[in-house]
């Protein structure tokens, strides 16, 4: 057995010599995990400032959380029972839980490209909270912009119509506003293959489907994490 985990610990050492460092789990709370490629059994963190690696996995157990700053200064927060894979430099894929993020303004680099499920969300300097739950999955925007792209057919992106003020006093005078906010406020939709989302917003996307939704107060407190390390 012992002779096994020594292996184990060799291959990783051996790996990770020539792997490509991507930051480092910076903090930690409970279990955090590490799937690398080549090593059978997942690498349990167990200090301060532990390197990760292009193409490994990191994972949070239950009532776990893991704090990550990448080699460029950005930050992600891995909350309980959440997943993270660092497929490059520039593309990160969250594939379960909830993840934050604080991307820095990459100047003349590659921007950071996020996977979650069947999108690609483009960023440029923002922080912003992917939330995967089930079929669902919302995308809450503390600040910056966002691009979001489908990589399987065009979203159906649902909004809301919205009355000028011109509209309205117009309808006013003739009486019959009400009628007419109820028939604009109505939803109508449109078939989109990508949308941008701006500062404060918030979507929810189940089934190709894109609603605007708002940020609940127990995410707006999230975001107080990424200042935290």
């Amino acid at each position: 057995m012992k002779s096994n985990l020594l292996l184990i610990l060799f291959f990783s050492l051996l790996i990770s010599a020539y792997a490509q460092e991507a930051g480092n789990v910076v903090k930690y709370e409970g279990i955090v995990k590490i799937h690398r490629e080549g090593v059978v059994r997942p690498i349990n963190v167990n200090n301060p400032d532990f390197p990760i690696f292009v193409r490994d996995i990191i994972k949070t157990k239950s009532s776990s959380i893991a704090f990550i700053r990448f080699i460029d200064g950005s930050k992600i927060v891995l909350t309980e029972k959440s997943s993270l894979t660092v497929q490059g430099l520039d593309l990160i894929s969250a594939t379960e839980g909830r993840v934050l993020f604080k991307i820095e303004k990459r100047g003349k680099l590659k921007g950071l490209k996020v996977k979650a499920r069947s999108v690609v969300i483009g960023v440029k300097g923002t922080r912003f909270i992917v939330d995967m739950k089930d079929g669902e999955m919302n995308i809450y925007l503390k600040e910056g912009v966002l691009s979001v792209r489908s990589l399987i057919g065009e979203f159906i992106r649902y909004r809301k119509r919205e009355i000028s003020e011109f509209e309205k006093f117009r309808e006013e005078q003739i009486g019959e506003y009400e009628r007419f906010k109820e028939k604009m406020e109505r939803e109508f939709k449109e078939f989109v293959k990508e949308f941008e989302m701006r500062g404060g917003t918030a979507v929810s996307i189940k089934d190709g489907e894109v609603r605007d939704i708002r940020i609940p107060p127990y995410i707006e407190r999230e975001f107080e994490y990424l200042d935290r390390f």
